[in-house]
């Protein structure tokens, strides 16, 4: 057979189309953004078939889901194919369709890499093997989330503008207020007046727990609302968070929260200002009695110091009571912004324990199967000395068999060294690990286990 009448094979390629709008267009159009991108997508794939690109069905949407999140049903799905090994590139309109968070998108590079499925953007030519295109990658990503942050800009400044002249935005108003036609915040009598009692009970009572129980005794309920999507929200007996809210809300006394300020003046009151400043002198004096937050807390006490982040990007901080019966209750203390507290929404205090436990879990499930941690290990062992997959799955195992005999200490400081980030979210924790110091700990491992052998 002459060269001429050979036939050159080529590889499928099986390429997955992803597609991402913000907001959900529920209006009647025959063709929407999340149409337009996969149309596109697919084009580009039909034009590439001499390569061997073959389309792989169904495409991988979400409508109205922001990319400053990884948690979309669409990409979590993608992901999960991506690692099944059922795609070999990934092609999206735009970049920022996948990721607007540098961040985020610093967590799926490596499974893309690790699983040898390239990243393609219609619009944005770049190859996630080359160096050169993991630069374009990296500036291409700046680019979205500095988009972003401007746009956070931009609607903070308008916020601020819209509080600035007495209205309000958002579809749900704090308890004692409502809205008129004019978007301005007016005071609903009915819930004023619950408001007022709140304050004035809580000065009589001799202890919270008196307060919420006569509360809770009237069915005192917090505010209904819907929110922007229709869904019901609220109405639940006050219970011991929301009374604190409701105490700590400067918005009872006409303030406003713009430009990281309480401006005065700008709402109607419903609590005058010495009730105001009594509420407060006696939270303060409950404060020192039962403990304030200390900035200097060791990380044997809170192993996840500078390590716990609200979805967001804030950052939680830490808690210690004082000693009382014989015990202290140390919490992670939740960075709830003032608009959380009136609306009852926004992160949580969590009890310390109960927050760590769920990280040693997950620890302890990669150290017992560190198939998911391998890969990355492995590579960052390829320099001297050397280790091989053999010898990094047998230390792993062996730091787990022996967490039960580490004391408190030991195990805090393990967790503290080891955990790079843990991120809470409405619905779960997601932890990266310190895969550096997992591989230091896994060489120490080895070499303690070669001078017993010797």
């Amino acid at each position: 057979m002459d060269a001429s009448s050979k036939i050159t094979t080529v590889k499928p390629k099986r390429c997955a189309v992803y597609a991402r709008v913000s907001v959900a267009d529920h209006q009647s159009k025959t063709l929407t953004s999340i149409d337009a991108q996969v149309d596109e997508c697919r084009a580009y794939i039909k034009s590439q078939q001499s390569l061997g690109w073959i389309m792989v069905e169904p495409t991988y949407t979400d409508d109205g889901l922001t990319g400053a999140t990884l948690q979309r049903p669409g990409l979590r799905a993608l992901l999960e194919d991506v690692r099944q090994d059922k795609i070999d590139v990934v092609v999206v309109h735009r970049l920022d369709r996948l990721s607007r968070s540098l961040f985020d998108l610093t967590d799926l590079i490596p499974l893309f890499t690790v699983q040898q499925v390239a990243l393609v953007s219609v619009t944005q030519p770049l190859d996630t093997q080359t160096p050169n295109g993991r630069l374009s990658l990296n500036l291409l990503t700046s680019f979205a989330q500095f988009e972003r942050e401007i746009i956070g800009e931009r609607t903070r400044d308008k916020v601020a503008a819209t509080r600035a002249k007495g209205k309000w935005q958002g579809s749900g108003t704090p308890l004692g207020y409502t809205v008129d036609f004019e978007q301005r915040l007016v005071v609903f009598d009915p819930d004023a007046g619950l408001v007022q009692d709140i304050f004035h009970r809580y000065l009589s009572c001799d202890s919270t727990a008196d307060l919420i129980n006569h509360l809770q005794q009237h069915k005192a309920k917090n505010k209904t609302w819907l929110t922007l999507d229709g869904k019901k929200r609220g109405g639940l007996l006050l219970d011991r968070t929301a009374v604190y809210r409701i105490l700590n809300n400067r918005m009872y006394i006409g303030e406003a929260l713009f430009h990281g300020e309480w401006h005065s003046g700008i709402y109607p009151p419903i609590i005058d200002l010495d009730l105001w400043k009594q509420v407060q002198e006696k939270l303060a004096q409950r404060a020192r009695r039962k403990g304030v937050s200390n900035e200097t807390r060791s990380p044997l006490e809170f192993p996840l110091i500078g390590k716990l982040f609200w979805h967001d990007g804030r950052a939680y901080k830490f808690f210690k009571s004082s000693p009382r019966d014989q015990k202290q209750y140390l919490y992670y203390v939740a960075p709830t912004t003032a608009e959380e507290k009136a609306s009852g929404t926004g992160p949580v205090n969590m009890a310390a324990q109960q927050v760590q436990d769920i990280v040693i879990e997950k620890l302890r499930s990669h150290l017992s199967d560190p198939q998911e941690w391998l890969a990355r290990l492995v590579e960052l062992a390829a320099g001297p000395p050397t280790l091989e997959e053999g010898d990094i799955v047998r230390a792993l195992k062996q730091l787990d068999e022996a967490w039960p005999q580490f004391t408190p200490q030991t195990q805090a400081q393990t967790l503290f060294n080891l955990v790079g980030r843990a991120t809470v979210f409405p619905d779960k924790l997601a932890i990266k690990f310190n895969m550096p110091a997992v591989l230091a700990i896994v060489r120490e491992i080895g070499q303690s286990g070669a001078s017993t052998r010797t």
